[in-house]
Formats: structure tokens, C-alpha cells, sequence
């Protein structure tokens, strides 16, 4: 595997303006570091998947008040508080090899995502031998919040996803690893891409592995040719070129 220099305090944008249909350039910026804005009133919006499919509410991160709002549909707020639930899970790694990672998970008060269940399917990613813990470089380990950490994971609404990743234009459909933080819009983790379908499970995976990739000081690749397997470092969010979905660093080719 290539070496790239590991540079943690920047931020980059992954990812597709569903909204405009033009993606942002990718580019990387130093990051300020500074917190959020105000608070804004929750909005709620019926939001879609392809084909005008409405994602099915049995989604087992999705805590007991998330099934209590639609037998139907997934109901995303445009926007939060900006407040948060902090995950109380800890979980080790299972390598001993690599630089150790340690990130806590907070997720918007007001989503349909129970905050220990999210953490637990991240760090099972992480952790996972096809993650970034197979290439022996880093190992992840999900802490609580409050306790030493250097990565902080947040699933968020649209427009907190937009605060959170400024100065770059989120625009309320992406998400973006900025400085310390690692931005996962809850719209994108509640109701995927077009490229993934229906697969929203390997969708996440996805999702995990590329924003903790530029954690890593991952850049974004393209598609290496029709039929091949996407790297997970390319922009799957907003198509695949001719590639393969992949969700993995570490798969291997057919």
C-alpha cells in the first residue's frame, strides 16, 4: 500500500450536492476547530430514497422514539438543536498492531438513531479486517464521551452536518471529516445513495470507512477502470463511474 502523509487537522468535503447536481472540488483547508451555532427548531420532512421509495421505519439504530413517529417512513429533521446524545459504549480493538485511535460518537437530539447501537456498527466497521485496521497502520477503539479521544464522530441533521463541515459547502446532502470531527449527515446514514440502492447496510460501511479514511490522511481516487471493485477513497456517494460498490479498503478483486 502507498504511504500518504497523515495529516489530522484538515478537512475535506466526500461526497455530491444532490441539490444543485454539481459535487464540491476536492479541496483541503486547515480547520478552525470551533463549535457549532445557535440552536434552530426542528423541521420535519418526509425525505426519499431512489425511485421515491420511502425507507422502512424497522431499522434496528433507529431507538424506541424513532418508531414511535411513522409506521411508514423515516422521518429526517432538516434541522436540530445542535445539542447532542453521547454514546456510553466502549469497545477495544481486536489488533494489537497499529497506531491506537481513539473517537467517541455523539448523534443529534432529535434523530431517529439510538447513539450506542451507532457506535457499536462504527467501531464494528473500523474493526472489521477488511476496515483500516487490516493494513496493521492504525487500530480503532470506541471510548465514551468525556474520556481521552482523538476523533470525534457525529451523525447529524442536514443543516448541523452544514455547520459542522464549514467553510466547506455541505449543503445539507454530504458529509465531511473537518479537523477532529468526523461529520456523518443523517440523511445520507438514514437513507443512502443511488449507488448503493437499497444496500443501506454496506452504504454505512461506506460511509465509516471513507470519512475516517481522510482521518487517516486519505486522499480521493477514481474509478480504476469498468467492472473493477471502487476504492473506497472514491466519491461512491455520488456514483460509480463504471466501478463496482465497495465498501471495504481492504477488498480484494474478483
Amino acid at each position: 500500500m502507498i504511504r500518504h502523509p497523515r495529516t489530522p487537522f484538515t478537512a475535506r468535503i466526500a461526497g455530491l450536492n444532490m441539490i444543485s447536481g454539481r459535487s464540491e472540488p476536492d479541496a483541503v483547508m486547515q480547520a478552525n476547530g470551533q463549535g457549532i451555532g445557535s440552536s434552530e427548531a426542528v423541521a420535519w420532512q418526509i425525505a426519499r430514497v431512489a425511485g421515491d421509495k420511502l425507507l422502512s421505519i424497522a431499522d434496528p439504530l433507529c431507538g424506541a422514539r424513532g418508531k414511535a413517529k411513522s409506521l411508514d417512513a423515516v422521518m429526517v429533521p432538516e434541522s436540530g438543536p445542535g445539542t447532542y446524545q453521547a454514546a456510553k459504549k466502549s469497545v477495544r480493538s481486536k489488533s494489537s498492531y497499529g497506531a491506537l485511535m481513539r473517537y467517541d460518537v455523539r448523534v443529534e437530539d432529535g434523530l431517529p438513531i439510538d447513539p450506542d447501537k451507532a457506535a457499536v456498527l462504527i467501531q464494528g466497521v473500523l474493526d472489521d479486517p477488511r476496515s483500516w485496521r487490516g493494513t496493521r497502520r492504525w487500530r480503532f477503539v470506541l471510548t465514551r464521551v468525556g474520556q481521552s479521544a482523538s476523533l470525534h464522530a457525529y451523525i447529524v441533521t442536514p443543516k448541523t452536518t452544514d455547520r459542522l463541515c464549514a467553510p466547506y459547502l455541505t449543503r445539507g446532502e454530504v458529509s465531511c471529516q473537518n479537523g477532529n470531527r468526523v461529520v456523518l449527515n443523517a440523511k445520507r446514514w438514514l437513507l443512502g445513495v443511488d449507488s448503493y440502492g437499497s444496500d443501506l447496510t454496506n452504504y454505512r460501511r461506506y460511509l465509516v470507512n471513507h470519512e475516517f479514511g481522510h482521518a487517516l490522511g486519505k486522499h480521493h481516487v477514481d474509478c480504476p477502470g469498468p467492472g473493477k471493485l471502487a476504492p473506497v477513497m472514491m466519491q461512491q456517494t455520488k456514483g460509480l463511474g463504471g466501478c463496482r460498490k465497495n465498501p471495504w479498503p481492504q477488498s480484494s478483486q474478483d
